[in-house]
């Protein structure tokens, strides 16, 4: 189960693609505050994603390949997200479960 997280206003730039994804997949977006205490990104995050932020939102989608043919991660070096990769934190953030 991929969960990636992005700043607010990185999901309101994306907002268009999630949603058309979301038509054909299983996707759910939702602020990261709904279930966990916080999600910080580091200076260097918030540069990559073009000095976007916000709040931590969370992206669930059901396949990886999916998501990411439909976001990448990175665009022209601009970070769209970052996958979350610890086992305990995806089953916390997994909608689907």
């Amino acid at each position: 189960m991929p969960i990636v997280t992005l700043p607010k206003e990185t999901s309101e730039r994306l907002r268009p693609r999630i949603e058309a994804l979301g038509q054909t997949h299983p996707v759910e977006l939702f602020p990261a505050s709904k279930i966990v205490m916080g999600i910080v990104f580091t200076t260097a995050e918030t540069k990559e994603f073009g000095g976007e932020g916000g709040e931590a939102m969370v992206l669930a989608a059901k396949d990886m390949a999916v998501l990411s043919a439909a976001i990448p991660e990175f665009e022209e070096e601009r970070r769209n997200y970052c996958v979350i990769n610890h086992a305990k934190a995806i089953a916390r953030l997994d909608p689907f479960a």
